[in-house]
Formats: C-alpha cells, structure tokens, sequence
C-alpha cells in the first residue's frame, strides 16, 4: 500500500490506493491499444498515398520512383512493427495489473490469517506477564493477623486487579490489530455456543457472518428485557445560527462531532445540521451525528447508547435512522431547498461516524439525499461496501482499539482514504479510552491541512464547498419519548 507521511499521520489510500495505480495501469493499457489502432489507420493512409501516386512518374524518373517506393515500405513496416509493439505492451500491461492486484490481495489476506492465527498467543503472553507484574508490584500480604488478614487481602486484590488491568490496557494501546486477530475467535465462540444459548431464550440460532452475529447479541439482548430500541425517536429544533461566514478546516469538522458527542448524553441525543452557500450561491450541507454518550443495557431518553451501537454494527436500522433522516428534511424546508438538490457530507465520532457510513449505503437515504462524503474519526467502518461515488476519509488513532472492532484491515480503495495519527505531542494517554476520546481526534485532526499532504490537498479542492461560505446552522434535539 503507497503511502504518504505528514507531521504526525500517515494517510493512504484514495489516488495513492494500490487499486488506483492498478486502475492506472488499465487505462495506460487503453491508450496503448487506442494508440495501436490510429497506427493502422496511419499505415493504411500512407499505402493510399502510393497507390495514388501517378504512373507517369515511374516512368519520367525510375530511380525516384523506387526510392519513394523504398521509404513507403520502409515507413509501412515501422508502423505495423509500432503498432503490434504497442499492442504487445498494453497485454503485457493488463496481465501486470491482474498478477498485481490478486498478489496484493492474497498478501493482504495472508497478513490478516497470521494475525488471527498469532492473537491466542500473544494475548496469553500479554495476560502472563501482566499478571506476574501486577504480582510483583501486590504480592500476597503477610498473615500479621487472622482478623485484619481479610481486609488486607481485599484491598491487595483490588490494587493487583488494577495494576493488572493498567498492564493490560497499555498492551492493548501498543498492538491494537490483537483486537482485529482476536475477533474471529470470539466468532467461532459464538458459533459453538450460540445454538445452545439460542434454545434457551427461543431465538433463532447466530448466522456464521459478523454482521449476522451482531445481530444475534442484540437479539438475544432484546429477549431479555435490554437494547430495547424499537420506539420512535422525538425530533426538535432547539437552535438555528444564521449570518456567519468561515473558511474552515478538517479539523472543524472532526471538532464539531467531538462537540455535539459531548453535549449529548442519557436525555438527549444532539445533532447538528448545517448548511455552506458559497460565493457562487451553490448550497451544500454538512451533517454531524453523535458517538455513544453513555452504555446502559436498558434503553433511556438518550438514544446513542449501546442498543444503537448495536443496531448499526449489525446493519440493522436504528431508531436514529430515520429521525435523521427527519431533522434534514425540516433543515432543507426551512431553507428553501428540496432534498437531494444540494450536495451531503455526513460526519462523526465512534457511532456517530458508523451511523454516517451506514447511511452512506442506505439505499432509500440515498435516493432522497445526494450524499457526496462521509467523515468519520474513531469509527469501525471498515466492513462497510461503501459506493463508489462516495468519498470517505476515515481518521484513526494509532493506539485505538474501537477502529479494530470490525476485525477487518482497512479497505485499499479509491474512494477511501485512511489517516492514521500519533497522539499530538505532549499528549500522555492514560488507557484505551484515552485513545479514543473524541477531543484527541479534534487535536489530531488540526495537523491535516490543505498544505500538510498531497492527497489531502485533494480532499480540500474536492469539498471547498463544504467548508466556505455563508452558514447556516441547525440544532435538533433526538430523544426517545
């Protein structure tokens, strides 16, 4: 995979995607072949050029003549020798891009079954040594007295516990793909376990694919009472901003899904609908979903909890779905604008960047909004058969594991590019929610400029109308009755 390195991020994909480079090499092949083709037109004219050369010239001057006759057979020969060259490289050059390009995959493949295959492994050995450290930091207390000996021991085993659990969450930071290698392992858990379980609790039995076994947790969670997420969502508007003209950045973007994350929480989910007009009057919109706010097993008032995290792993349709959906339409209303006549970037943090992508390929939210790019920081979305005519830039967070928790490399595609950052310096992380925080993103994220990379230049050029213009912004509270 090609790749190119800013100050902190590494960022591939996109036109530096090794599908692009085997793209290229086919279309180069094209217009070999093309090029082939007008050589035999030109070899045909010029035959046509001597056979309409006047007889009487032969005749008048016999030594010009086969000499003209010469060159014309000469030249003849060059271009059929030319054009079956050019043929010959634009074969070679599409057998190349094949033999490459199923190369790549099966080395792609490979790295992925070794990582699969060493996670036991190395997770055991990461739990050993955690263990011996956090027993050597809390070895047993000395029995002083029978009486005090139970305190002592609790309190030792509650320090070893978190000095263990300290060890472990470093580890977790310094290999996060042990999240991507051990995944298919909790599968095949699944798997053996899951018709048992799916008989005591009058399911259906867990189907062999991820998405499929997402659905089955939920599943199973529902039937006992939790991830309950089935009642329709109350849309409100609580605030529109009008009148400001920005020029903004990336960062801005990732900044505002940190921002509407953080103000959502238990009572309300918050969602950001915003419209750019630029300077030449074309309108385009720019919509920033939440991440999870809090974990209950119980659904409450707050509707970007576990059960969505859930439904949209699955690919199963949250109640946010359409109370999205909801909120845009009442946007566009308010400014004039008919759904799907002004372009959509979808952005967002963990969940929120997951439910963008999700929609994304929804293929009734796509014929009602032209939705052009997807922005997500922190998201697993690796899984998802994003079209190709959207645009997706996916941030990661090099000693996040959340990103991991699809089990599946990153896509090396044209229409995606990946960026993958170091923590901003003097940044110390303290654990793996550390890592993932959605502040840390918005930090990371102030690195990609127009002028930090050539691939982002790219983006920037691609999406200026996104970024600058007159704004328009629309607040809507999401909340389950």
């Amino acid at each position: 995979m090609n790749e190119s390195t800013g100050r902190q991020c590494t960022i591939s994909g996109g036109p530096a995607s090794t599908q692009a480079q085997f793209a290229d090499m086919r279309s180069a092949a094209g217009r070999l072949e093309a090029t082939a083709g007008d050589t035999g037109d030109l070899r045909a004219g010029v035959l046509g050029i001597a056979t309409s050369l006047p007889e009487k010239s032969a005749i008048l001057s016999p030594g010009s003549a086969v000499d003209v006759a010469e060159k014309i057979a000469g030249l003849t020969i060059a271009l059929t020798a030319l054009g079956l060259h050019m043929e010959f490289v634009a074969a070679t050059l599409r057998w190349s891009a094949g033999v490459y390009e199923l190369t790549d995959e099966v080395q792609r493949q490979l790295l992925a079954a070794i990582n699969v295959a060493t996670a036991p492994v190395r997770l055991r050995t990461d739990v050993a040594k955690d263990a011996v450290i956090a027993t050597l930091e809390h070895p047993l207390p000395p029995l002083r007295s029978w009486a005090t000996y139970p305190g002592e021991l609790y309190y030792n085993g509650v320090a070893w516990t978190r000095s263990f659990t300290k060890e472990l969450d470093s580890d977790l930071q310094n290999d996060p793909a042990l999240v991507d290698g051990a995944l298919p392992w909790v599968e095949w858990g699944i798997d053996a376990l899951g018709p048992d379980v799916s008989r005591r609790l009058n399911i259906a039995a867990p189907p062999d694919d991820f998405e499929g076994q997402i659905a089955w947790l939920l599943a199973a969670g529902r039937s006992l009472g939790y991830f309950n997420d089935t009642r329709p969502l109350t849309v409100t508007e609580v605030g529109e901003h009008r009148g400001r003209t920005r020029k903004r950045q990336l960062a801005d973007v990732v900044a505002a899904a940190a921002d509407v994350e953080h103000r959502s929480g238990k009572d309300r989910s918050v969602l950001l609908v915003r419209r750019v007009v630029g300077s030449d009057g074309e309108g385009a919109w720019v919509v920033v979903i939440p991440g999870t706010s809090h974990w209950p097993l119980r659904s409450d008032h707050g509707p970007s909890d576990t059960a969505a995290n859930l439904a949209t792993m699955a690919g199963v349709k949250s109640s946010l779905y359409p109370a999205i959906d909801k909120a845009m339409a009442a946007a566009m209303k308010e400014s004039g604008v008919t759904p799907g006549s002004e372009p959509v970037m979808l952005a967002g943090h963990s969940q929120g960047g997951i439910i963008a992508a999700r929609l994304a390929i929804d293929e009734d939210f796509r014929a009602r909004y032209d939705v052009r790019e997807v922005v997500t920081d922190g998201s697993p979305i690796d899984r998802m058969p994003v079209p190709q005519d959207v645009h997706v830039l996916s941030i990661e967070n090099n000693h996040d594991i959340v990103p991991h928790a699809d089990g599946l490399a990153t896509p090396d595609a044209m229409n995606r590019v990946d960026v993958t950052c170091e923590p901003p310096e003097g940044v110390q992380l303290h654990g793996v929610i550390d890592a993932h925080d959605a502040s840390l993103y918005a930090r990371s994220a102030r690195a990609l400029t127009a002028d930090s990379d050539e691939i982002l230049a790219g983006w920037y050029s691609r999406n200026s109308g996104f970024l600058n213009g007159h704004e328009t912004d629309y607040e809507f509270d999401l909340r389950r009755p």
